[in-house]
């Protein structure tokens, strides 16, 4: 069962529109398990990456003509969406408001899941800001009616060693004022940092907003594209016990892939490879980049964020 904080992140989300079944490929080679995929009532498939007290969400559209989300096709791929928890929804969306905060209504929804062979409904109700509110992507919050559907043991062991979100990294042309005001959002404080950046340290997670310079510094040819954007959500930062697991997991699809120069940090796969990776390997910390969903990822152990 899921134990977090209030105002903690829930959930990260990554935008793949029409190409889930690719997107999960992916990921499963980097050593996730998926859960079965599911159908919100709003129209949207998704897998998720369940960790011990949060989880990645792949989000995406259906190809068999249904209805779809038209706010999943306004966003670009990538990671697409911060979720931040909530007990109570409409107590949220009153405090928000009353701040001054633009929002459209509380939305309620579900999507069954297979338990044991019963089908039972995991229900939701969000809190959402007016399109466009956060340059970087959705923000909202989740309140959870039936977290026992989400946090199941079945899914929460992953041959990659990630157990938890460490940390949320933001890129913005702007990183002080964003910083603050996701502070806000989370009830906490921006502090500044090295380089220009400004983290937001909760309970369980960190935010970082950076500049785009200092971004392209750390990250180079794993960098994320901002797709026109302002601000964009950088990386997501995972925590794992040991970086063994997942290195030895690019060193298995290194078979499928091209060799890089020696002088080069980075490896780069082949167009056989089935997923399109791209990383580096820093030794305390492995940053890999998923080339056909624009996301970043770095794996790190609980003394490195």
């Amino acid at each position: 069962m899921k134990k977090t904080p209030a105002l903690s992140i829930d959930h990260l989300v990554v935008n793949v529109r029409h190409d889930m079944s690719r997107a999960q490929t992916t990921f499963e080679n980097l050593g996730f398990v998926l859960t079965p995929r599911g159908r919100h009532t709003m129209g949207s498939i998704n897998h998720l990456m369940v960790f011990g007290h949060d989880y990645i969400e792949l989000i995406g559209l259906p190809t068999d003509g249904a209805t779809l989300r038209d706010e999943l096709l306004a966003s670009p791929v990538g990671i697409d969406g911060l979720v931040f928890q909530t007990d109570d929804a409409d107590r949220t969306h009153a405090s928000l408001a009353s701040t001054g905060q633009r929002l459209l209504p509380v939305q309620s929804f579900s999507r069954p899941v297979d338990i044991d062979g019963n089908s039972l409904d995991a229900k939701f109700r969000t809190v959402r800001f007016e399109p466009g509110r956060f340059a970087a992507g959705r923000v909202y919050f989740c309140q959870h009616f039936t977290p026992e559907l989400v946090w199941r043991d079945v899914w929460q062991h992953h041959p990659c060693g990630v157990t938890d979100i460490a940390a949320l990294l933001i890129v913005s042309n702007d990183p002080q004022q964003d910083a603050n005001e996701y502070a806000e959002l989370a009830g906490l404080q921006a502090r500044p940092g090295l380089n220009g950046e400004y983290r937001i340290d909760g309970p369980q997670h960190t935010i970082v907003v950076l500049s785009p310079e200092a971004y392209a510094d750390c990250y180079g040819a794993l960098a994320c594209e901002s797709v026109g954007r302002s601000s964009f959500f950088g990386a997501i930062a995972l925590r794992v016990n040991n970086l063994e697991p997942i290195r030895d997991l690019l060193e298995h699809l290194e078979n499928e892939m091209v060799p890089a120069p020696a002088s080069s940090p980075v490896q780069n796969p082949s167009s056989a490879a089935q997923a399109d990776f791209v990383f580096r390997d820093r030794g305390d910390r492995i940053a890999v980049k998923i080339n056909g969903f624009n996301t970043l990822l770095e794996f790190v152990t609980p003394v490195v964020v």
